[in-house]
Protein backbone atom coordinates (compact mmCIF):
# COMPACT_ATOMS: atom_id res chain seq x y z
CA UNK A 1 0.00 0.00 0.00
CA UNK A 2 1.28 3.41 -0.90
CA UNK A 3 1.03 5.59 2.23
CA UNK A 4 3.87 8.25 1.11
CA UNK A 5 4.62 9.86 -2.18
CA UNK A 6 8.09 11.30 -2.65
CA UNK A 7 7.90 13.68 -6.05
CA UNK A 8 11.59 15.17 -6.97
CA UNK A 9 11.32 18.35 -8.53
CA UNK A 10 13.48 20.51 -10.63
CA UNK A 11 11.11 23.10 -12.10
CA UNK A 12 11.30 22.16 -15.52
CA UNK A 13 7.63 20.65 -17.08
CA UNK A 14 8.18 17.02 -16.78
CA UNK A 15 8.96 17.92 -13.18
CA UNK A 16 5.76 19.52 -12.48
CA UNK A 17 3.93 16.77 -14.93
CA UNK A 18 5.06 14.11 -12.25
CA UNK A 19 3.88 15.99 -9.73
CA UNK A 20 0.84 16.36 -10.89
CA UNK A 21 0.74 12.53 -11.40
CA UNK A 22 1.16 12.22 -7.54
CA UNK A 23 -0.77 14.23 -6.40
CA UNK A 24 -4.28 12.76 -8.29
CA UNK A 25 -2.30 9.13 -7.14
CA UNK A 26 -2.06 10.68 -3.55
CA UNK A 27 -5.98 11.88 -3.32
CA UNK A 28 -6.92 8.28 -4.32
CA UNK A 29 -4.74 6.53 -2.31
CA UNK A 30 -5.45 9.33 0.81
CA UNK A 31 -1.36 8.99 0.75
CA UNK A 32 0.79 11.77 2.19
CA UNK A 33 3.17 13.81 -0.67
CA UNK A 34 6.58 15.51 -0.06
CA UNK A 35 8.07 17.33 -2.70
CA UNK A 36 11.61 17.45 -2.98
CA UNK A 37 13.42 20.09 -5.02
CA UNK A 38 17.57 19.46 -5.32
CA UNK A 39 19.59 22.34 -6.42
CA UNK A 40 22.74 20.55 -7.47
CA UNK A 41 26.21 22.37 -7.54
CA UNK A 42 27.66 22.92 -10.54
CA UNK A 43 29.78 20.08 -11.96
CA UNK A 44 33.22 20.26 -13.27
CA UNK A 45 33.94 18.05 -16.36
CA UNK A 46 37.66 17.58 -17.65
CA UNK A 47 38.03 17.53 -21.14
CA UNK A 48 41.21 16.59 -23.25
CA UNK A 49 44.12 15.32 -21.52
CA UNK A 50 45.12 18.76 -20.89
CA UNK A 51 43.99 21.23 -18.57
CA UNK A 52 40.77 21.94 -20.17
CA UNK A 53 37.36 21.60 -17.82
CA UNK A 54 34.09 22.91 -18.53
CA UNK A 55 31.24 23.71 -15.88
CA UNK A 56 27.40 22.49 -15.98
CA UNK A 57 26.52 25.58 -14.12
CA UNK A 58 26.91 29.10 -12.17
CA UNK A 59 26.90 28.31 -8.31
CA UNK A 60 23.39 28.27 -6.14
CA UNK A 61 22.53 31.51 -4.86
CA UNK A 62 19.67 32.38 -3.09
CA UNK A 63 17.91 33.47 -5.97
CA UNK A 64 17.74 29.54 -6.75
CA UNK A 65 16.45 28.74 -3.33
CA UNK A 66 13.59 31.39 -3.93
CA UNK A 67 13.23 29.93 -7.11
CA UNK A 68 12.32 26.66 -6.24
CA UNK A 69 10.54 27.70 -2.95
CA UNK A 70 8.13 29.65 -5.93
CA UNK A 71 7.90 26.15 -7.69
CA UNK A 72 6.95 24.15 -4.81
CA UNK A 73 4.24 26.46 -3.92
CA UNK A 74 2.79 26.70 -7.37
CA UNK A 75 1.98 22.94 -7.02
CA UNK A 76 0.80 22.66 -3.55
CA UNK A 77 -1.97 25.18 -4.70
CA UNK A 78 -2.70 22.93 -7.20
CA UNK A 79 -4.28 20.71 -4.08
CA UNK A 80 -4.89 22.45 -0.97
CA UNK A 81 -6.96 19.30 0.89
CA UNK A 82 -3.72 17.00 0.35
CA UNK A 83 -1.05 16.88 3.34
CA UNK A 84 1.92 18.04 1.58
CA UNK A 85 5.01 18.43 2.86
CA UNK A 86 8.04 20.33 0.73
CA UNK A 87 12.46 20.35 1.06
CA UNK A 88 14.75 22.04 -0.89
CA UNK A 89 18.23 20.49 -0.63
CA UNK A 90 21.41 20.76 -2.02
CA UNK A 91 23.66 18.12 -4.17
CA UNK A 92 23.32 15.21 -6.59
CA UNK A 93 20.01 15.18 -7.36
CA UNK A 94 19.56 11.02 -7.77
CA UNK A 95 21.68 10.65 -4.58
CA UNK A 96 19.57 13.00 -2.66
CA UNK A 97 16.37 11.67 -3.95
CA UNK A 98 17.50 7.96 -2.71
CA UNK A 99 18.20 8.94 0.49
CA UNK A 100 15.32 11.73 1.56
CA UNK A 101 12.76 8.18 0.16
CA UNK A 102 14.84 5.61 2.69
CA UNK A 103 14.92 7.93 5.52
CA UNK A 104 11.58 8.84 4.97
CA UNK A 105 9.81 5.96 4.82
CA UNK A 106 8.61 6.46 1.24
CA UNK A 107 6.59 4.34 -0.34
CA UNK A 108 6.79 5.27 -3.93
CA UNK A 109 9.22 7.76 -5.98
CA UNK A 110 7.38 9.90 -8.63
CA UNK A 111 9.85 11.86 -10.93
CA UNK A 112 9.46 13.34 -14.43
CA UNK A 113 11.57 11.90 -17.68
CA UNK A 114 12.94 15.60 -19.24
CA UNK A 115 13.88 13.42 -22.47
CA UNK A 116 18.05 14.47 -22.58
CA UNK A 117 19.33 14.46 -26.10
CA UNK A 118 22.35 11.53 -26.36
CA UNK A 119 24.96 14.05 -25.38
CA UNK A 120 23.29 15.55 -22.43
CA UNK A 121 22.47 12.24 -21.09
CA UNK A 122 26.52 11.34 -22.01
CA UNK A 123 27.88 14.50 -20.07
CA UNK A 124 24.66 15.25 -17.45
CA UNK A 125 23.16 12.01 -16.85
CA UNK A 126 20.18 11.41 -16.45
CA UNK A 127 18.20 12.04 -12.97
CA UNK A 128 15.51 9.54 -13.74
CA UNK A 129 17.42 7.05 -14.97
CA UNK A 130 19.74 7.03 -11.62
CA UNK A 131 16.99 6.98 -9.59
CA UNK A 132 15.38 4.05 -11.31
CA UNK A 133 18.79 1.98 -10.80
CA UNK A 134 19.95 3.08 -7.33
CA UNK A 135 16.07 3.60 -5.79
CA UNK A 136 15.53 0.54 -3.12
CA UNK A 137 11.84 1.98 -2.99
CA UNK A 138 10.04 1.70 -6.45
CA UNK A 139 9.79 4.42 -9.01
CA UNK A 140 7.38 5.87 -11.46
CA UNK A 141 8.88 7.85 -13.97
CA UNK A 142 6.25 10.40 -16.22
CA UNK A 143 6.50 11.76 -19.13
CA UNK A 144 4.99 15.25 -20.20
CA UNK A 145 3.13 15.44 -23.36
Amino acid sequence: MVRHILVGLDGSASSVAAAGKALSLAEQLKAQVTLLFVLQPPQVIPIGPLSGYVTTGLPQSQENVERAEAVISQVKMTRPNLEIHSRVEFGVPAEIICQQAENSGVDLIVVGARGLNTAQRFLLGSVSDRVVHTSTVPVMVVRSS
